[in-house]
């Protein structure tokens, strides 16, 4: 009987490492910054940790939205802050948001663009990708169960999706990708 609950125990954990593309290297994704340059993931963040927020669906881009400010704060603002040891920690990281349009919005790529970068602040403009193209195929490699939320992806500096957060921003879930990059 122990030899059975450690066996459902193990495939249990093993299944929810596998989700969302842990422990593998994160896709090729091509886009334009709305600073108009290009930027191939996640060539362009070797070297370095990386967060990259990635929505399905407009549901979810309000959600998306509500990480702008504090993970920005958080992670870009080049501030030193202190951890929970009394240690100064200042962040080197790469940092994205990408709303990947669907077929619909693909055709109104411009307006839809436009639209994006004009209730954007400037600041966030070289951190944000606009992104054209399949949705298919990342939805399974990333293995997205509710495309209505917003993906949250920290890459280590060669690539790999070492943690990944869903939903709206939480303090919680701030700390628990800070835990990776430190």
């Amino acid at each position: 009987m122990k030899k059975i609950i450690l066996i459902t125990l193990v495939a249990a954990f093993s299944k929810l490492n596998a989700q969302h593309g842990l422990g593998k290297m994160f896709p090729t994704i091509t886009g334009e910054t709305f600073t108009e340059k290009n930027v191939v993931l996640p060539a362009a963040c070797k070297g370095k940790p990386t967060i990259i927020g990635i929505c399905f669906t407009k549901s979810a881009e309000a959600d998306l939205q509500t990480w702008l400010n504090p993970a920005y704060n958080e992670f870009v603002v080049k501030r030193d802050t202190t951890n929970s040891f009394g240690v100064a920690v200042s962040y080197d990281i790469n940092y994205y948001f990408i709303p990947m349009l669907n077929l619909v919005n693909q055709v109104l790529e411009k307006g839809s663009k436009e639209k994006i970068k004009s209730k954007t602040d400037k600041e966030f403009w070289p951190h944000l990708l606009f992104y054209t193209g399949g949705l298919k195929e990342y939805k399974k490699t990333f293995e997205i169960d509710t495309p209505e939320q917003p993906y949250f992806f920290v890459l280590d500096e060669n690539g790999e999706i070492v943690h990944v957060e869903k939903g709206a921003y939480s303090p919680k879930k701030l700390s628990a990708m800070e835990e990776f990059l430190e």
